[in-house]
């Protein structure tokens, strides 16, 4: 089984970024999670055949990624143009022609992309999927080293990383990992995703005394909470 993001031409030239999961199944399907699509296939379907199964469904993957992105705050065609939100504050993605190379930088509510000549998708993509996991490292780390001091609570190992279903995770060994994709999300809710999975480490289920102790260091923890879970969920 193949899982993997690529990038689809389709007709009129309209490039389409997706993950593309190649698995033993009968049917094609569709999902959108957090702004981005994934195209579930049988292992037999060729490049054709993925084509044609997409410009099927095009117009409910246009609805449904539109209302996804908007909450998600997430890139969905990382174009020139498009609105996304860095740490909970809108950004809008703006290619900037320049002769020399610089690394993407967010200002005055854009985020700058250095573009030498055309705009090439794939670089497009690069940079920005580059900026987001690199702000969000910088973000839970620095969220991390605060709250196991505050908190008396120091995981085995913290990890930042592309979760599929959930914004953290904590293992009964210990280790924690956080979802990249925080860095979407304001400064108290990065806060909130590292509090709840540090209390993990004392109560691993979601019991009332795991609840108790979210709230002692997350004061306002439902109202954020309620804002991500149609998201994501914490485990």
């Amino acid at each position: 089984m193949a899982k993997f993001l690529t990038c689809i031409t389709l007709s009129g030239g309209r490039k389409l970024n997706f993950i593309l999961d190649k698995g033993k199944r009968r049917n094609a399907v569709l999902a959108i999670n957090e702004g981005r699509l994934t195209v579930r296939v049988p292992e037999r379907f060729d490049p054709a055949q993925i084509r044609t199964f997409i410009e099927q469904h095009i117009e409910w993957i246009d609805l449904n990624l539109e209302k996804s992105a908007k909450h998600s705050g997430l890139p969905v065609t990382f174009e020139d143009g498009e609105e996304i939100r860095l740490l909970g504050q809108k950004a809008i993605i703006t290619a900037v022609p320049s002769d020399r190379y610089f690394k993407p930088r967010f200002e005055d509510g854009k985020l700058l992309i250095a573009v030498c000549g055309s705009v090439d998708h794939e670089y497009m993509v690069r940079q920005i999927q580059t900026y987001i996991v690199e702000l969000a490292n910088r973000e839970i780390t620095e969220s991390m080293q605060r709250l196991t001091a505050l908190m008396g609570l120091f995981p085995k190992k913290i990890t930042v990383k592309d979760l599929s279903a959930s914004w953290g995770r904590c293992s009964s060994n210990g280790t924690i990992s956080i979802n990249y994709k925080v860095a979407a999300y304001s400064k108290a809710h990065i806060d909130y995703v590292c509090i709840h999975e540090l209390a993990h480490l004392v109560h691993m289920d979601h019991s009332a005394d795991f609840w108790k102790l979210v709230e002692r260091y997350c004061p306002d923890w439902k109202k954020i909470r309620g804002s991500m879970r149609s998201d994501n969920d914490e485990e």
